[in-house]
């Protein structure tokens, strides 16, 4: 539920339902389905559910991250936590790799859209020519562009950096790490 609250929390409505949806029927069909059938159809609703109720959660705490973390926060803390640069630029920039490969990635879809090229799954050539190939391009561009962004900024400098924004935790981080260990320590002994 976790990750339900922090979307929630964020307006991030339309994936918070999605979530809801998935984990709900995940844990469902882990519940009361798998006792209910035998055969392959139990096995294939053991793995099914089994690997959607636990890879969901840390997949949507990923999206989660990944949508509401600022560069400029994300390296400050990094940097009062003493992580090395060498941790700090590759993370920075991999929290800003992801979003913008996906926007090139829905830019090419409306491009091959727009220009009425359709897969229809026989013609796996035209596949890799229209789609796979741009975004391989697209995504060493982007790379080097984030990295040189990165490098600009002087993420690469062995000067330490100032920064405008605190960083720092606060009650309700108190509260969600109280929580955590809590629930934590009671999952252990119970």
């Amino acid at each position: 539920m976790f990750p339900l609250f922090l979307l929630l929390a964020e307006r991030q409505y339309r994936p918070a339902i999605f979530y809801f949806i998935f984990i709900a029927l995940a844990m469902s069909a882990e519940i009361f389905l798998v006792t209910q059938t035998q055969g392959l159809l139990n096995l294939v609703l053991v793995i099914g559910s089994g690997l959607l109720s636990r890879l969901i959660p840390p997949l949507v705490m990923g999206y989660y991250l990944v949508t509401t973390t600022k560069i400029s926060e994300f390296v400050a803390a990094m940097e009062r936590m003493h992580l090395p640069p060498q941790i700090i630029i590759p993370f920075s920039v991999m929290l800003r790799f992801f979003p913008t490969v996906a926007e090139e990635n829905a830019a090419i879809s409306d491009a091959m859209r727009m220009r009425g090229i359709r897969f229809d799954g026989k013609n796996i050539g035209a596949m890799l020519e229209y789609r796979v190939v741009p975004v391989l391009m697209c995504t060493v561009k982007i790379g080097e562009e984030l990295s040189a962004a990165a490098l600009t900024r002087g993420l690469g400098k062995p000067i330490k950096r100032t920064n405008i924004c605190r960083v720092g935790f606060g009650l309700i981080d108190w509260i969600l790490i109280a929580v955590t260990l809590t629930l934590f320590f009671a999952w252990i002994l119970l």
